[in-house]
């Protein structure tokens, strides 16, 4: 505490007059009475000889030394010293990543920033305002920009932390748009520093204050289950984040049960790779860390072996011993040939022993297309409903290859020649992936959520066939039109990722149950892919689809498995654009407070008066 006036505390003299009037001798006029007995007071007085008087307790006296006393303090203009007050219109950007769920800070990083929010709320001045963004895998506005306390208080407490990564890029776009809306913007990130590269500028001042105190950490950063020849096997990685060695206990269980123990000793800022062999029949796996670092998020991870669902496939063909071959070397895909020589009836799918999850039709369509199931159509006659043809083509030559679509990953068709084809007008619903001109030669969509894919030519009047990229194209494209209800390949799914069920079928519901045991069930409709986004929690996440009468269970595992998360060391700045930003705090400043001395002299001078009167 400081005086921004020292020199009015020398007014604190004047109460030398005021108490010199209290012990001054009282000079009274001397007046004839009948009685002296109710002037006891008066002789008591007089009987004083000396000029001053003994100093008696006295209320008034107090009260008028007091009031004295608090107007001398106001006068002197009393302050606190402060960390300052950032002005005008400010934008917090609150980091709520997984990173901020460490607990170096108690009770946990997220918690230190937002009381660093709150003493910015605090501090605001009648003519600012602030906008509250959190920072989570999907950056949202908790606050527009308002100057009222009360409002950016309750936001700020409805804000929690997420397990995930934080999306800046977007958190950027947010807090740009608000700083342009006021002349006078001041950016605030409260965050633990674990930023990317490559953010865009921002406008106005940006501020950093930075949040933690320690890299001490290790983590599960990769966890996926393989087949090898000699059975299934595990591949686990660990990170050691912290500069100081570690020991750690890994434990791994299998299907719920352990399996392995280990002691693993990690230097700093290592990392340590090993693979589990000789694993049984497993279909789930997890694997812990012993605790005692400062961010348990990643200390455990999951992993679902890659589900074997068979799928069932009907070759409607006048015959194609190459088309046949190569969707009999596609593993858990079970084919059905129908030998069509006339006109196509969908009576011959009802004899599989599953409705067909894949119909490839091969230079036929029957009366009416099925109601289930994705389709391939090779060579696809002129009057149908799904395409608009032009005619025949005479050896069309190949002009365009979309090689960067998966679908010709590892294809090569630069040596195919065709003697002719089908000429369609490209659809709306489909992506072209070779073509002749500008005429298509393999299409690719989604219709109503059933995908279809289309080669616009006969087999036999081609060498494709005999072609190395054949059975590769065969096996791209049954993968993509068949895929598993859920795809778990290399345990990628992060948290908050959004994902894609696509219903067996023949299915009438899917359930999903997430790590606490919260079910969220759909109605399928028709072969609509199904958008599950409730991927928040890591963990094991089990799916349910009732399929004739039936329950088919799946599983699939969300890990945060992200290195910039689990290196949770604070940074002292970060580049924003092409600035960089240290640690910075407001400017000092100095909060004055002589307004309450004032008033409770104002006060102490009221009771004063009151007293004075009784």
């Amino acid at each position: 505490m400081g005086f921004l006036a020292p020199l009015a505390l020398a007014l604190t003299a004047l109460s030398l007059p005021i108490l010199a009037f209290y012990l001054l001798k009282l000079r009274r006029t001397e007046q004839v009475v009948s009685s002296t007995f109710l002037w006891q007071q008066v002789l008591r007085d007089r009987q004083a000889n000396a000029p001053w008087q003994k100093l008696r307790r006295n209320l008034l006296l107090l009260l008028q030394l007091l009031a004295l006393l608090l107007l001398v303090v106001a006068l002197a203009r009393p302050y606190n010293q402060t960390t300052g007050r950032l002005r005008g219109n400010l934008v917090v950007l609150l980091d709520a990543s997984a990173s901020m769920q460490a607990t170096d800070v108690s009770p946990t990083r997220f918690e230190a920033a937002r009381r660093q929010a709150e003493r910015l709320i605090a501090d605001l001045g009648a003519n600012d305002t602030m906008t509250l963004i959190s920072v989570g895998d999907v950056p949202h506005v908790l606050s527009l920009a308002t100057g009222d306390r009360s409002v950016l208080r309750r936001a700020l407490s409805a804000a929690t932390p997420t397990n995930g990564k934080a999306d800046w890029e977007a958190a950027f776009i947010l807090a740009a748009a608000s700083a342009q809306q006021a002349p006078r913007s001041t950016i605030v990130l409260l965050s633990d520093g674990g930023l990317p590269a490559n953010l865009p500028d921002l406008p106005g001042e940006v501020r950093y204050q930075p949040v933690g105190t320690t890299d001490d950490n290790r983590a599960v950063t990769a966890l996926a289950i393989r087949d090898t020849p000699a059975g299934a096997q595990a591949f686990v990685r660990i990170l050691n984040a912290s500069t100081e060695a570690a020991s750690t206990l890994l434990e791994i269980d299998v299907d719920g049960s352990l399996y392995d123990a280990r002691t693993l000793e990690l230097p700093g800022e290592s990392e340590a790779s090993f693979t589990v062999r000789d694993l049984p029949d497993v279909q789930t796996m997890e694997v812990r860390l012993g605790g005692g670092d400062a961010l348990a998020l990643d200390d455990r991870a999951w992993a679902v072996r890659a589900t074997q669902e068979r799928s069932t496939a009907l070759l409607a063909t006048g015959g194609n011993l190459f088309l046949e071959r190569a969707l009999g070397l596609i593993p858990n895909l079970d084919l059905v040939t129908t030998q069509v020589t006339g006109t196509l009836s969908l009576d011959t799918a009802a004899r599989t022993p599953l409705s067909p999850t894949l119909y490839v039709l091969d230079g036929v369509l029957p009366d009416r297309l099925p109601s289930q199931g994705s389709l391939l159509l090779l060579d696809p006659p002129s009057e149908n409903d799904l395409l608009e043809s032009c005619g025949r083509i005479a050896q069309p030559r190949i002009s365009y290859v979309d090689t960067s679509d998966p679908l010709l990953s590892h294809v090569d068709l630069g040596g195919v020649h065709i003697a002719d084809a089908a000429c369609i007008e490209a659809p709306s619903w489909a992506r072209t992936l070779v073509a002749a001109g500008d005429r298509p030669l393999l299409l690719a969509g989604e219709v109503g959520g059933r995908r279809i894919a289309v080669l616009a030519f006969d087999l036999h009047r081609s060498d494709l066939p005999l072609q190395v990229a054949f059975p590769i194209l065969i096996a791209n494209l049954s993968n993509w039109l068949a895929p598993p209800s859920v795809s778990t390949e290399d345990a990628a799914i992060h948290p908050g990722d959004p994902l894609t069920l696509r219903p067996m079928v023949g299915s009438t519901e899917v359930a999903v149950q997430d790590p606490s045991g919260e079910r969220t069930t759909y109605t399928v409709l028709g072969e609509e892919p199904i958008s599950f986004a409730g991927t928040q929690d890591v963990g094991l996440y089990t799916v349910e689809q009732q399929v004739g009468g039936q329950v088919q269970r799946s599983a699939f595992a969300v890990n945060l498995f992200s290195e910039d998360e689990s290196r949770i060391a604070p940074r002292d700045e970060i580049a924003v654009g092409s600035a960089t930003v240290v640690q910075t705090e407001a400017p000092p400043g100095r909060r004055e407070w002589w307004r309450w001395p004032a008033l409770a002299a104002l006060m102490v001078l009221v009771i004063e008066w009151a007293v004075d009167k009784r």
